[in-house]
């Protein structure tokens, strides 16, 4: 594995000029707001991937609070939006690369997971995906040396593979690692496919997407599966989500929702919109 992932993302979804990306991801990490994050270690964080000019004040939330306490490893679980997939899709890269630098693949771990059937290597699944490569800027200026990442495009799996997977994924469970869900929540309007409701656009969306965040902070997959089912809610990682969460969290873990928005927000115009939540669950019992 020497191959590096080139970006497809510069210039477009987020700036391509390092300076001015460094400079744009530091005002996400710096600002702040909503709620504030639990004290302990986080263990697993969601943050959305839409261009940095929707989503990257939200996606910081998320990103700020991991920083705190930086993990070595983080296994970012994402949806794959370009790709058919039957499995997991590994990538067989050593590093992922935007213009702040190189971010390493842990290929150790890419190695374990590969000889789990639930997993594959497909580089073509990676090559043009958006949604692991957004959240790399921002983990490369949380400080010090980027950590290893495991990038995982999460399809839809039957109980068997699920389950499989959830378990080998628990097992890179350590006090140095972490997960994080690249996901967006509701898409909204007729390009999407999805106008359940057109009166009181924004409450109604809000009140959509809360159903799921409150079953991620419950730490509930099949309640946030079934909530899917039940609303037909376009969330596009929801999948990651739910399978981050059977990886298991220990009793008394703390979660919070740390900022929402929706790109509808920008101009006040909901005819077209997508969500954004920053969600943390860290551990019980420990200082920051």
């Amino acid at each position: 594995m020497t191959r590096i992932r080139s970006s497809v993302l510069a210039g477009s979804w987020y700036p391509g000029d390092p300076d001015e990306l460094a400079a744009t991801v530091d005002g996400y990490l710096a600002a702040g707001g909503g709620s504030p994050p639990p004290a302990g270690r986080v263990l697993v964080a969601v943050a959305p991937h839409a261009g940095f000019t929707y989503s990257g004040a939200t996606a910081g939330l998320a990103h700020a609070a991991l920083a705190r306490r930086r993990p070595r490893r983080l296994v970012i679980l994402a949806p794959n939006h370009r790709a058919p997939l039957d499995r997991i899709a590994l990538s067989g890269a050593a590093g992922f690369a935007t213009p702040l630098g190189t971010v390493p693949v842990d290929t150790d771990a890419v190695a374990r997971l590969a000889a789990c059937p639930a997993f594959v290597v497909d580089e073509a699944a990676h090559r043009s995906e958006h949604a692991v490569e957004i959240q790399l800027p921002l983990l490369q200026r949380w400080g010090g040396d980027p950590p290893a990442i495991v990038p995982l495009l999460v399809p839809p799996l039957d109980r068997e593979l699920r389950e499989t997977a959830a378990g080998a994924l628990a097992a890179l469970q350590d006090d140095e690692t972490a997960f994080l869900v690249s996901t967006d929540f509701t898409h909204y309007g007729s390009a999407y496919g999805f106008v359940p409701f057109t009166d009181d656009v924004p409450a109604r969306l809000e009140q959509l997407d809360a159903g799921a965040i409150l079953r991620i902070l419950a730490a509930d997959p099949s309640g946030l599966r079934a909530y899917g089912r039940e609303t037909g809610l376009t969330m596009c990682g929801l999948e990651a989500a739910a399978l981050a969460l059977e990886a298991g969290l220990p009793a008394g873990y703390e979660g919070a929702l740390l900022g929402y928005s929706r790109s509808g927000d920008r101009d006040r115009d909901y005819a077209l919109s997508v969500s954004y939540a920053a969600v943390v669950l860290a551990a019980p019992g420990e200082a920051s």
